[in-house]
Parts: C-alpha cells; structure tokens; sequence
C-alpha cells in the first residue's frame, strides 16, 4: 500500500512539472530580402550570378518569390536579367537592385578594365560594440583578381553620427545605442555596408553562463544569447523575460526557452526600447525561480 500511494506521488508531482502555461506568441517583424553578395566584381563582358534569400514575418529563411524584379542603377556598367545574371558593360560601380513587392535588397557590383583598378574595397558585415567604447573598422582593397592593394587612400562615412562616430582612420565610437550604417570608399570605389550596432550586453549569473546581447538590426530590437549560453536543465517551464529585478514581476515575458543552451534570438514588441529594462532573466513560470540573470548595464 505504501508502494502505490509512493508511485500516485511520484506521478502527480511528475504531471505537475510538465503542466506549462501557454506559450507567448513570436514577435512578427517585416519581410526581408538580402542578395546572397554584398560586393562583387567582374571585368567588361564578364557576367556574375546574384541570388535572392527571403525572410518571413518571424525571421525564418524561406523560399523566395518567383517574381522578384531585378534592376541596375547603371546600365552603361552593367545591366542584369530578370534571372538575376549580370553583364559588365563599361568600367565604374553601379547598385544591383532585388525588388519584392515594396521589398528591396541590394548589392554593388563594379565593372574594370584591367586589373590595376581596385575592384572591391569590403568591410566586416556587422561589429558590434558598446556605448563610449571603442573600434576600429579594417578595409579591405583588392583588385579583380582578389590581390590586396595597399596604399591606397581610403574615405569613411558613417550614416548616423549621433550613434556611430568615425575617425579619418577608421576608429569607430560608439556615442548612443542603436545602429548605423558606415562605408568606406577608395578612388570612387564604394565597400559594402557594415552595420555597427551599438548594443547592451551582461554575463549571465544566478545559474546561467554565457551572454545576453540587447541590439537593434535591421530596424528591430532582438535579444540574443551567446552560443556558450546555458542554464539548469531540470526546471520545467523555463522562459526568458527582460526584466528590471532579479524576479519576473512587472517583466516582459519573450518566450519559452525551449533550448537550455547556444546562440538564440528573439524579436522584440515595436514598443519596447532598447534602455527599458536592466536584466535578462531566465525565470521558471510554473514555480518561480532565478536560473539566469544577466546584468545589462544601465
């Protein structure tokens, strides 16, 4: 008799720990597309193939259109089919253009005449840094053969100077959180874009390892957990919340953490602002409980 009542225990607390709440719904974010190059070269007559990957409302690479639109800002450099294959026509840099609907992506494609011209001047694609620290960006110089070219004069811009400052020598500061957009150019010769996000950070603690990351990409603000990110794998019912103390009360609920550990990333609600709130927390819903806590800074 002591055996059974042992084994209906056992279940019941075995059935309790697997009850969960509903689960939040996903953040739904705009459509994107991106052209699988950012930067390509190729000589007078050569072609190049650019390809088309699609984003849908959560994030999730998905098939792409059949009807995307392809256009050269510069016919007289190169002009591109409706298949997406380019042609070189006359030295010089134009943008080749992916149209969706009202959904554009975008790469430079620059056409030479010999290869003593520079060809591609490329950047890292994305850096990120904290507020008032400190970087320094390195462009890259090649001809068409991919040689580097050295000596040679290069131009920075940054896009939004109240976020990202850029010295004549590529240093980078980051002066308020978000993103901007910074190029460099070289004897007219344009890099690709590197999105420099200015973004929140903290170690997790409490039982958690690893880091969370608060930045804006692509106009969205995403929490994010380092790929050595992990927490406790007993507890039921784990979610991630951002949260102004070390509890979920007056929290902001972002999922359920259904991987207990790696890189993971969520989208957050348009009205959520990238100061609003002080830690990430891994919080355990069904019974309450700290299992990860990061410190975000202020």
């Amino acid at each position: 008799m002591q055996k059974i009542s042992l084994f209906i225990l056992m279940l019941l607390v075995g059935i309790g720990c697997s009850k969960k709440s509903e689960d939040v719904a996903p953040v739904e974010i705009p459509e994107r597309l991106e052209l699988n190059v950012k930067n390509k070269s190729i000589a007078i007559n050569d072609t190049a193939k650019f390809l088309v990957n699609f984003y849908d409302k959560l994030g999730n690479k998905i098939n792409p259109p059949s009807n995307i639109v392809w256009s050269s800002s510069k016919t007289d450099v190169a002009t591109i089919n409706q298949t997406g294959i380019a042609t070189g026509k006359g030295s010089g840099q134009t943008t080749i253009k992916a149209t969706y609907n009202n959904i554009e992506a975008s790469a430079l494609l620059t056409v030479v005449a010999d290869n003593n011209q520079v060809a591609t001047v490329t950047l890292e694609t994305i850096k990120e840094i904290k507020l008032n620290e400190n970087a320094t960006l390195q462009a890259v110089v090649k001809n068409n053969l991919g040689q580097v070219l050295t000596g040679r004069t290069i131009t920075w811009e940054s896009d939004n100077t109240s976020l990202v400052n850029i010295s004549a020598t590529g240093e980078i500061t980051g002066s308020g959180y978000g993103t901007a957009n910074i190029k460099a150019t070289v004897e007219g010769i344009q890099s690709n874009v590197s999105m420099v996000q200015v973004i929140r950070s903290g170690n997790f603690a409490n039982g958690g390892t690893g880091v969370a990351k608060l930045k804006i990409e692509n106009g969205v603000l995403k929490l994010q957990t380092s790929s050595n990110f992990s927490v406790s794998g007993g507890a039921p019912d784990l979610r991630i919340y951002l949260s102004n103390s070390n509890n979920a009360t007056g929290a902001l609920e972002i999922a359920t953490l259904n991987q207990r550990s790696g890189m993971q990333t969520w989208n957050l609600p348009s009205n959520v602002s990238i100061t609003q709130y002080r830690y990430a927390l891994v919080w355990c819903k069904q019974f309450g409980g700290v299992y990860g806590l990061a410190d975000l800074g202020n």
